[in-house]
């Protein structure tokens, strides 16, 4: 007896641990962890189908990565510009000429008051002495200047403003405070050109807007026209598929999948594209802006931005994968 007691006992003491184990095996982590292999293989088959038909795929995904690449193109050239005038603008030099008569003590007091300005940065005082020397070295009429007994020059007062001085609406707030000083005769800056500038620069990022939307039905149509294709010369495989009770869930994924890889790709192939063009500009560019003294340098796509790039090109190709797929299922009807 004591025997018999001993083979039971243990029989009772894994019975629990059987049940849980077949609990555990049949959870739901055990399902979700299924339902994840499950995407990863069909992410895997379906870029091997791609890879069974590369001329064709390959032709996709150029025709995407040229699509996306014009106005990603465009939006860089734009934050260029805008970048560029930012640093013109910081860097202008606003010259403040002063009444005749005035002194250079004179100039010399308004330049320290002026330096006290919130938009100011810096305010460097130009004597008539060196005025009129700078004159003689750079005007080429040095013999003639030399001839005249009297210096007609005025004190100049030059101006730096600060860097968060971009706009053009507060550039011309500062030269109307400037020209209201009782000392001031008449200030030099030409801000015609900022006003032009910012107003090509917003109808040029309007247009890219325009050009963006145009090109991403472009995109969807590309992508679907692909998977319509594909759909055709796999109809019997998804009838046959329907027959034996397959989902129209089942047989969409794969093809959704296949959109996926062709935004991701073509996504991926437009930044390149776009990164290797300015890798083209870059030189000349440093060197330009060298010649006029600029610290300007020239702007890639940001890591937000490319993101945002192979997102997009993702997110049109499962879109336009999504509609074909859904349409021509309804339509598919293996009775």
């Amino acid at each position: 007896m004591p025997i018999v007691r001993n083979k039971q006992t243990p029989r009772r003491k894994r019975e629990p641990n059987a049940v849980r184990l077949r609990r555990t095996r049949n959870g739901p982590g055990k399902r979700l962890r299924a339902y994840a292999d499950l995407h990863v293989d069909t992410l895997k088959s379906s870029f091997v189908r791609l890879r069974r038909t590369p001329v064709a795929s390959i032709m996709t995904v150029l025709v995407i990565a040229i699509a996306l690449t014009i106005p990603a193109s465009f939006h860089v050239f734009i934050k260029n510009v805008r970048q560029a005038s930012s640093t013109l603008e910081a860097t202008n030099q606003v010259s403040l000429f002063l009444k005749p008569e005035l002194s250079n003590d004179t100039g010399s007091k308004l330049a320290e008051a002026l330096k006290k300005h919130p938009q100011i940065e810096a305010a460097e005082l130009i004597t008539k002495e060196a005025g009129l020397q700078e004159l003689k070295s750079y005007s080429g009429f040095g013999d003639a200047l030399q001839a005249l007994d009297f210096n007609p020059l005025p004190v100049v007062v030059s101006i730096k403003p600060k860097d968060s001085l971009t706009r053009p609406e507060e550039v011309e707030k500062l030269l109307g405070e400037l020209q209201a000083l009782p000392e001031t005769d008449f200030v030099q800056l030409d801000t015609e050109w900022m006003h032009k500038l910012h107003s090509l620069l917003t109808i040029a990022q309007r247009t890219v807007i325009v050009f963006s939307v145009l090109l991403s039905l472009g995109v969807l149509f590309i992508v679907g026209n692909t998977i319509r294709l594909e759909l055709q010369n796999r109809r019997d495989e998804i009838v046959v598929a329907k027959l034996i009770g397959a989902t129209d869930r089942f047989i969409r994924r794969p093809f959704l999948y296949a959109g996926f890889w062709y935004g991701f790709l073509g996504g991926t192939l437009a930044w390149l594209i776009v990164s290797f063009f300015l890798l083209f500009l870059r030189g000349p560019s440093r060197r330009l802006a060298e010649l006029y003294g600029s610290p300007f340098t020239l702007s890639f796509l940001g890591l937000a931005e490319t993101e945002l790039l192979i997102g997009v090109s993702v997110l049109l190709g499962v879109i336009g994968a999504w509609i074909v797929v859904t349409y021509h299922l309804r339509e598919l009807d293996p009775t």
